[in-house]
């Protein structure tokens, strides 16, 4: 993958190896992609789909009024069997989009005898050799994503969001959080490399506590763990769905996740793509509605599986034809554009060159263009990337102690816009996926000036909403209370106040017959705020905080210490 984060580096390790047939098949080292010719036979029947797909699946089908085929058959078994009878051969992934199968297989006449068996209509080398040893391709720590975290801060005027506070209200996905859309109901799959740490990270605890992690998978090393591979998809996760209240807060907190691994970091070959095909067909099995994916592919360790710009055109490449198909399932496709900006290759990767894909370039936090975001159009002319979002400077939380820093690359621009659709398709919910994708490019920034560099430029999914239903922000004026915690309270006391300017405001505690009790002074800025105050030593009992702003207008709320 060479578009993870910006201007990965990457670096050839050669290795010599005696290769006898032992050590072949102690390390899988040669995998295969066999395509049959046909799903005759099958024990399935498009009459009972809920044999081979899940209820969520078979409504999105019904919604869109998507027939189910036999396309969405798996693979005929007695074909997986006939290849299982050679003791060279193990089968990593398949395929029912394109009726195939990922093997290993460490011996070349077993191969050249499964060439011939006439249910195999094609067959092609997609891993030679793992590159063992080799640099990470997503070298990155030092300079693009620093390792040391952003400052403290123990109160901000921007709760809950904190940090994210710029790349959330750049798109008005804020406005929408206030008005209780936070993407809940809708079912995300995070195609990555690795999800480190997640599992024991406080910022995704609600995940875990409230049955939103609903799957995890990994179809490179079928381990059963993606929480030890890798920590990109962390990282990608975290602008979706990480919570630490008052410093970071993502797109789409409430939404559900599935957390796919499909990126092996130590080599770069093709069979990477069919994980891929592999990962998305299960996020479609398992019903999702949006499958996010911070990868794309462009050259390989193997020059002969090299893509050309002319492969790009939206429908060549075998991961690019899966992302059409999964489009046309009625899942909305959201990819990186790439980091190539600033290389030779200039232009967008794969899966990004898909068709029907939402491919997503990067901006920073006041809407410049990041000038190594991959451009357009693809090889066919098509308008590439469709939008952008924050991926220059946007801030992430890291797997190893939770702290928060900024970090560069379309890998976040992606998720950041896939977590936004989620929070809009809550809100309106009858719409489908090219119906949402066609919304949201609606909205960019230069919707009428379209370019190559952001496309239709910067979302804004308030307006998006705005346009749909009618349905208008409310105007405050002055000052709100949204929240009071803890009630009863002891010595401290948490407000949660929104106001509609910068300004300052008077919080005045009354006891039950009205006697003034502590008066405070408090310092609000235009939106959310968190305020603490502590050290509360008054009488115990029924008490009333009367909160005054700048212009006079009075909330009065009752409380018990």
């Amino acid at each position: 993958m060479k578009t993870p984060l910006i201007y990965p580096l990457f670096f050839v390790c050669v290795v010599f190896m005696g290769l006898n047939m032992s050590c072949f098949a102690q390390q899988d080292t040669l995998k295969y992609w066999i395509q049959f010719t046909d799903k005759s036979s099958s024990i399935y029947e498009v009459s009972q789909p809920q044999e081979f797909l899940s209820p969520r699946a078979i409504a999105r089908r019904e919604k869109n009024n998507i027939p189910i085929t036999e396309q969405d058959f798996p693979v005929n078994q007695n074909y997986i069997d006939s290849l299982l009878q050679f003791e060279s051969v193990k089968v990593w992934n398949t395929s029912r989009w394109f009726n195939a199968v990922t093997i290993s297989c460490w011996d070349t006449n077993d191969i050249n005898i499964i060439k011939q068996f006439p249910f195999v209509a094609q067959s092609q080398i997609v891993l030679r050799q793992k590159v063992i040893g080799s640099e990470d391709k997503f070298e990155i720590l030092e300079e693009e994503l620093s390792t040391k975290s952003a400052p403290i801060l123990s109160v901000t005027p921007k709760y809950p969001y904190g940090f994210t506070y710029n790349q959330n209200h750049l798109h008005k996905i804020d406005f929408l959080h206030e008005m209780g859309y936070f993407g809940e109901g809708m079912h995300i799959a995070v195609i990555d490399s690795g999800f480190e740490f997640v599992h024991g990270m406080r910022c995704f605890d609600h995940l875990f506590d409230e049955g939103r992690l609903l799957s995890t998978k990994d179809f490179v090393d079928h381990d059963g763990d993606v929480f030890w591979d890798h920590f990109h998809g962390t990282v990608v996760l975290s602008t979706m769905a990480a919570v630490i209240p008052g410093r970071y807060f993502g797109v789409a907190p409430k939404a559900s996740y599935h957390l796919l691994r499909s990126e092996a970091v130590a080599y770069e070959h093709i069979v990477e793509e069919d994980n891929w095909i592999a990962a998305a067909e299960y996020a479609d099995s398992a019903g999702v509605d949006i499958i996010n994916t911070s990868l794309g592919y462009t050259v390989f360790d193997d020059s002969t599986q090299n893509h050309t710009y002319a492969d790009l055109n939206g429908n060549t490449t075998r991961i690019a034809q899966a992302a059409n198909i999964a489009a046309n399932k009625g899942i909305l496709l959201v990819t990186s554009a790439g980091n190539k900006g600033m290389t030779e290759w200039q232009y967008i990767s794969t899966p990004g060159d898909a068709s029907l894909t939402l491919t997503v370039g990067a901006v920073d936090s006041s809407g410049v263009y990041a000038p190594f975001s991959s451009v357009g159009p693809n090889s066919a002319g098509e308008l590439k990337p469709n939008v952008a979002s924050v991926g220059w400077n946007c801030y992430v939380v890291l797997p190893w102690d939770e702290g928060i820093t900024s970090a560069n690359g379309t890998s976040f621009s992606s998720p950041m816009v896939a977590g936004m659709s989620a929070v809009l398709w809550e809100a309106l919910p009858q719409l489908n996926n090219f119906e949402i994708k066609a919304l949201i490019e609606s909205v960019g920034h230069q919707f009428d000036n379209p370019d190559t560099l952001l496309g239709y430029g910067i979302p804004d999914f308030y307006e998006a909403l705005k346009n749909t239903t009618g349905i208008t922000y409310p105007i405050l004026e002055g000052i709100e209370l949204l929240s009071h915690f803890p009630n009863p309270f002891v010595d401290e006391i948490n407000l949660t106040i929104r106001s509609d300017r910068d300004q300052n405001a008077i919080c005045i505690f009354y006891d039950a017959k009205g006697k003034e009790l502590h008066q405070e002074i408090v310092q609000l800025e235009r939106g959310v705020n968190l305020i603490e105050i502590k050290n509360f030593v008054y009488a115990q009992g029924l008490l009333f905080l009367k909160i005054q702003d700048e212009l006079g207008k009075e909330i009065v709320v009752k409380l018990v210490r």
